[in-house]
């Protein structure tokens, strides 16, 4: 063992009967390797003489088993060609070291990684907020919150209980927010499906009109399933426009399929069309800003008040929405933020971090523990997690 914590953690795993083989072969390895000579208590570095004693007797046990050498009798040992005992000899130190090292980084993962257990991966939990202010807990085993003129109902039919439809035509004005490890499905008035990303918030009218454009505030990250619209205005047929105003941006469709990640920690805003086509403003609509016209397989990004548009990574994009995490050649605080979002966890840098390149898809049903180790194993980056905050160093 490295230090004494490591030792104790390992004893007391031991004690417990809950040491993986090879920390059960580490442990072997310490005390038949002239470590274990002296008091107990200096040894196996536990507060309970007891606990030292009953180590070191079912190690003693352990390792009489393992060699079938009768309990206080001496055993004869025969003499063996030179090379042959070489070879064994080096063959045994070897087989300790590589077990000495698996068992020690597996327990130091362990330890490392500890308080994940207690982080799960994020589930359907999101907030209803009336105009009048009151906040409704949407629940998380239900799939959509769907928005129509009978009121508001989850996707199954059932009522979100009380007097909801009384309060809904009171409201000019819904909101529906996810917090940190959260996500949830949105059905408008119109028929417009919207999912939300973890920490976003989406605020829309209550009812549409049908011939006004519709217009929806988005804050974090959406996609968007677009219905059409056709109102006849003075006997003409008329495409009621969809608009999502994002910060310093609008986008303006008609029906379409596209993401919008708008989080203010990102520094930008990204617009990726899947298919239909969209209209990016700087500044808004009516503003003589800045805009661009996308079309499918195409990203437009938003920084400083310029708009660049770019061919688009449309799996990278999606990958939320379908459940996974895609990076590609994403730095490790873009890949944290995201972790930050999905696991509601706290990050924090103890040291300079690496300037290399994450590529890789992880499923966002994974606890943050799979997820962590898998990013280690870039050799980029290693963590440490206590409570709900993960250190990177």
């Amino acid at each position: 063992m490295r230090n004494k914590e490591d030792l104790k953690y390992l004893a007391k795993k031991f004690l417990e009967g809950t040491a993986s083989a090879e920390e059960k072969a580490a442990l072997n390895h310490w005390y038949t390797s002239g470590l274990a000579e002296g008091p107990e208590e200096e040894l196996v570095f536990t507060t309970e003489p007891e606990d030292a004693k009953a180590i070191k007797t079912r190690l003693y046990q352990n390792i009489r088993q393992k060699l079938m050498m009768p309990a206080g009798k001496k055993t004869a040992v025969a003499k063996l060609w030179p090379k042959i005992a070489v070879a064994a000899s080096l063959f045994f130190v070897a087989g300790m070291a590589l077990y000495f090292f698996l068992a020690h980084k597996n327990f130091d993962t362990e330890r490392r990684f500890a308080d994940a257990k207690m982080i799960s991966a994020g589930t359907n939990t999101a907030v209803l907020t009336l105009a009048n202010g009151q906040k409704v807990n949407l629940s998380g085993s239900k799939t959509a919150l769907v928005i129509n003129a009978s009121g508001v109902s989850y996707s199954d039919g059932d009522s979100l209980g009380g007097n909801r439809r009384a309060e809904w035509k009171a409201s000019s004005e819904l909101t529906v927010s996810t917090p940190k490890g959260g996500q949830y499905q949105v059905v408008l008035p119109d028929g417009t499906k919207i999912w939300l990303n973890a920490a976003s918030v989406l605020k829309f009218p209550a009812r549409f009109d049908g011939v006004n454009a519709r217009r929806v505030e988005l804050t974090g990250e959406a996609y968007f399933e677009v219905a059409k619209i056709e109102a006849k205005l003075a006997g003409k047929v008329r495409h009621s426009p969809f608009i999502v105003a994002t910060g310093e941006q609008e986008v303006e469709v008609l029906g379409t399929h596209f993401n919008i990640n708008a989080y203010t920690e990102e520094g930008s805003i990204r617009t990726t069309l899947f298919e239909g086509s969209v209209r990016v403003s700087l500044g808004g609509l009516n503003r003589m800003g800045r805009t661009a016209l996308l079309r499918p397989g195409q990203q437009a990004m938003v920084s400083n008040q310029e708009i660049a548009v770019n061919p688009a990574d449309i799996e990278e994009a999606l990958a939320w929405r379908n459940g996974f995490f895609k990076f590609n050649r994403e730095s490790i605080p873009s890949v944290m933020r995201k972790l930050s979002r999905w696991y509601n966890v706290e990050v924090v840098y103890e040291a300079e971090i690496s300037k290399g390149r994450i590529i890789g898809t992880i499923s966002r049903s994974k606890n943050i523990k799979e997820v962590l180790e898998m990013l280690e194993e870039t050799k980029l980056v290693t963590f440490k997690v206590e409570g709900r905050k993960v250190i990177v160093r």
